[in-house]
């Protein structure tokens, strides 16, 4: 749960994305192929990001930007580039994923001999190298086909993979491995710490369409004395127009059996267990947003209270208040998954109302039984399902 971000000026800044426990020289992963320096011309900063987030995505460790200075200074130009790499484009590899991908990096930046242009030497250290990030693309690739997600509604493939992250991965208990802080180590070795979950969770939505960010910042505990902080993050996930508050890694210690810190509201994120609380934190580094600006709230409105799933009734389960095919359909797809072995794709309060007939299995028989009574409605006849049911 542990994470900090220091950043210096530009000039010759080491920028650490680790845990406060974690030093810096702990062993840095080895890349696996030699160190070659990149270089390229960018036309303007626009091409520039581009060109520093496509050296990040290929894990290269040191490459060369030249570009118009555009009004920066020599010493802020380095940081301003590598944050405008990291913006948001809604591609799972990419935004926050990049951020939290960097275990350090160094920039200079040199005046160019036409006095408006500059040239910056980046070198960076990674928590991960490109052989291993292609390996995790192919993992995620084979859990997304395994979990069905193209069929399902934004609120199922958000409930869904935070179910099986939290049911599959654990918290590490050796936080000096810097694997611990990726998504790559949720994946192969299944457990990680907040930055690997949250890493991971980030990748998943963004993959499937779903957007979300990464929020840094600390935890409190107030239950004990004195009250113990540590570095942490969380995730916010847009659903509908408004985004909303998420911890997997404190629901991690439930194994998906029940959430307590999901799709929350800015006023009860930690309203199950008051002790404990978040604060985003604006120093981070200014490598990171200020997540307590006016400009973020507005790009990312969180909504004030938790999501709360549409009021569901026997053989209802889309929550639009009709029993009818579109229920029979879903509760089927649910009977196929589970009978596969998946993951149910339901809630809790979705499967107890697809359970129609209350024999504690949901299958072809109580989509039968929606669908029969579905008939019956359509046919004239006016009773609940529970009545229909005693009548058949």
């Amino acid at each position: 749960m542990n994470i900090r971000a220091l950043l210096a000026s530009a000039a010759a800044a080491l920028t650490l994305l680790t845990a406060a426990s974690a030093p810096y020289n702990a062993h840095a992963v080895t890349p696996s192929e030699p160190s070659i320096v990149t270089s390229c011309i960018a036309a303007n900063k626009e091409e520039a990001a581009a060109a520093v987030r496509e050296n990040l995505k290929q894990r290269v460790t040191e490459f060369n930007v030249q570009m118009p200075l555009d009004g920066y200074s020599l010493t802020e130009i380095g940081a301003h580039t590598i944050y405008c790499a990291c913006e948001e484009t809604g591609i799972g590899t990419e935004g926050d994923y990049l951020r939290f991908a960097i275990k350090g990096y160094k920039c200079k930046s040199q005046l160019n001999e036409d006095e408006v242009s500059c040239t910056i030497s980046y070198i960076v250290d990674y928590y991960t190298t490109a052989e291993e990030e292609a390996r995790l693309t192919e993992e995620i690739g084979r859990l997304t086909e395994e979990l069905s997600l193209d069929k399902l509604s934004d609120f199922s493939k958000i409930h869904l993979l935070y179910k099986y992250v939290t049911s599959n991965v654990t918290y590490s208990d050796d936080i000096t491995d810097p694997y611990v802080y990726t998504a790559y180590n949720a994946v192969t070795k299944h457990h990680a710490v907040c930055q690997g979950v949250t890493q991971l969770l980030y990748r998943l939505y963004n993959d499937n369409g779903i957007t979300c960010r990464i929020i840094a910042g600390k935890s409190r505990d107030t239950s004990v004395f004195p009250a113990s902080e540590a570095y942490h993050v969380w995730l916010i996930v847009k659903l509908g127009e408004r985004y909303y508050l998420m911890d997997p890694t404190w629901d991690m210690k439930f194994r998906g059996d029940s959430f307590h810190y999901f799709m929350k509201g800015s006023t009860d994120l930690d309203s199950d267990f008051p002790f404990y609380h978040h604060a985003a934190q604006n120093d981070n580094g200014i490598s990171f947003p200020d997540y307590n600006s006016e400009e973020f709230a507005a790009r990312y409105p969180i909504a004030h209270l938790k999501y709360s799933e549409p009021a569901y009734s026997l053989g209802n389960i889309n929550g639009d208040s009709v029993t009818d095919a579109v229920d029979a359909s879903l509760i089927l797809t649910e009977y196929a998954r589970t009978s596969g072995l998946k993951m149910s794709c339901l809630t809790s309060s979705q499967s107890r109302y697809a359970d129609v007939n209350r024999d504690g299995i949901i299958d072809a028989v109580d989509a039968s039984n929606v669908l029969a009574y579905y008939a019956a409605l359509s046919s004239g006849a006016e009773m609940t399902l529970a009545a229909f049911l005693k009548s058949h």
